[in-house]
């Protein structure tokens, strides 16, 4: 027997709440954007952390008994969370409960290092990454008993109608937790995978490449790739080096500036010249995963071989 809807929050009024709790958090992130844009800029990929933590607060707070476990977008579709007495949580549950649901969403797009992948680290983010989202995507669809994620159920949180009576329901499925347990243990194994790719393998001309151009100003961050589509018949169509130029002032469009990175880089690395043309992104803008802007341009320089 499931339990009765008019306790449990149908998934579409839940969705609707988070799409305005979104809204407000976005809109939090643009004025603060207006105000501090050079000062995320500068803290590139850890501007994210800011974003995290306004998150984490805004839900963590407003789920709680502090404010009737009601965030803005709750209140406005009469929705609440509660524990299994249909109570407010206390505020260190709720902010607990809000950590495990928003932490893969702002892993997932944080512009991780690549020198994480041949570490141990690939690990606990593959866990929080891919199981984090895959899993709870699977228990918001699929647990019609207790439609609880991840979150709700390690914390023993429902979200509820706010007029109802409460109704407890039925244990969760035991199957889905044989489900959720594959996917973590799938998540776990992908980083074996990973590493035996050429995602993983170490390009070290292309890292002291990188090194040489972050002593040129205005750059904060440098990543280089080195791509070979061709058929393995000595076509080289589809070969070219890529190089992400992150900076600190808006240039994307100075010409000068792209230039002068791909001479560098001709005289530094004899494999470039080789590789077929050189594509120069150039990109300034900063993310602090409720809001981002960015600018960019895309400088083409054909290489010829020796």
């Amino acid at each position: 027997m499931l339990a009765s809807p008019d306790w449990l929050s149908s998934l579409s009024r839940r969705i609707g709440a988070l799409v305005i709790d979104a809204a407000v958090l976005v809109s939090v992130g643009f004025v603060l954007g207006l105000v501090f844009e050079s000062y995320f800029v500068e803290l590139s990929v850890w501007a994210r952390a800011i974003g995290f933590v306004i998150a984490l607060l805004h839900f963590g707070i407003l789920n709680s008994e502090l404010n009737n476990g009601q965030t803005i977008g709750k209140r406005l579709l009469a929705i609440r969370v509660v524990n299994l007495h249909n109570e407010s949580v206390k505020l260190d549950v709720s902010l607990l409960r809000s950590l495990i649901l928003i932490t893969p969403f702002f892993v997932q797009g944080s512009g991780l290092p690549s020198a994480l992948l041949p570490t141990l680290w690939i690990y606990p983010l593959s866990l929080i990454l891919f199981g984090g989202l895959v899993s709870t995507a699977y228990l918001m669809l699929f647990n019609r008993r207790t439609r609880q994620g991840p979150h709700d159920w390690i914390c023993r949180t429902f979200v509820v109608n706010l007029e109802s009576d409460p109704n407890r329901p039925e244990p969760i499925w035991l199957g889905h937790s044989v489900v959720v347990g594959f996917i973590l243990v799938l998540a776990l194994s992908l980083p074996a995978a990973v590493l035996q790719s050429n995602i993983a393998q170490p390009q070290p001309d292309l890292d002291r490449s990188a090194e040489l151009l972050m002593r040129l100003d205005t750059i904060s961050r440098v990543q280089m790739t080195r791509v070979d589509a061709g058929r393995g018949d000595g076509d080289a169509e589809n070969r070219f080096t890529s190089v992400q130029v992150m900076l600190t002032e808006n240039r994307v469009n100075d010409e000068d500036l792209a230039t002068a990175i791909a001479e560098r880089l001709l005289q530094e690395n004899d494999r470039v010249r080789t590789q077929g043309p050189l594509m120069i992104n150039l990109t300034y803008g900063y993310d602090i995963g409720i809001f981002s802007r960015w600018d960019s341009r895309m400088h083409r320089f054909n290489v010829a071989e020796d």
